[in-house]
């Protein structure tokens, strides 16, 4: 599987890049060998890893009336699994989750895991009505699909957050926005982003 959802997401941000980006880190991260390549992939959900999505972003603008949105899924869950069922089921729920995100996107559009329990998804060409569109969707589809684990049912708990890009405004700006928005959705106060503006 994972070696599926890493084949597709080179043709994706292949194109995502003649789409959206001038210079690409992607781009050039698609011509590196394999073993420069498994460097920018997460060994466990076969998606970006944290440092290709960092690189990605800093190089990602928004061109003239046609701008990006941001996801960010959490899995609020993720601890209380890991201690119910420990590691192996808790590696089973990112694997699909991770596949689900990959598999029911466009191919405009990119999947990273941003953290031990946080998936990103990059949006080419959006407003904030679809891509809270989208992010609905994709949260009920999971949320709808447990997975299985030596017969038990998981039912994975996830927050997001979206934000979309306006003109000249930087990418992490955007990340920001979007994971203040998942804190202020949840009805909790948000510590990391004290500063976040609405950008959307």
């Amino acid at each position: 599987m994972r070696n599926k959802i890493y084949s597709e997401k080179h043709r994706k941000v292949y194109r995502l890049v003649n789409q959206v980006l001038k210079t690409s880190f992607i781009s050039k991260l698609i011509h590196k060998n394999q073993k420069h390549q498994n460097m920018e992939i997460d060994t466990l959900t076969g998606v970006y890893n944290t440092f290709a999505i960092n690189q990605f972003l800093k190089e990602l603008h928004p061109r003239e009336n046609i701008n990006y949105g941001i996801i960010l899924f959490n899995i609020d869950n993720l601890k209380q699994i890991n201690a119910q069922y420990h590691v192996k089921a808790m590696n089973e729920v990112l694997i699909s989750i991770a596949a689900r995100l990959t598999h029911n996107i466009r191919e405009t559009d990119l999947v990273g895991r941003l953290s031990d329990s946080e998936f990103i998804l990059v949006l080419n060409d959006v407003n904030l009505e679809q891509v809270t569109q989208i992010a609905e969707r994709l949260l009920t589809m999971i949320q709808a699909h447990p997975v299985k684990f030596k017969g038990n049912l998981i039912v994975p708990v996830l927050s997001y957050g979206v934000s979309v890009s306006q003109q000249n405004a930087k990418s992490q700006e955007v990340l920001q926005q979007a994971d203040h928005n998942r804190f202020v959705a949840k009805g909790q106060s948000n510590t990391f982003y004290s500063d976040s503006q609405t950008l959307s």
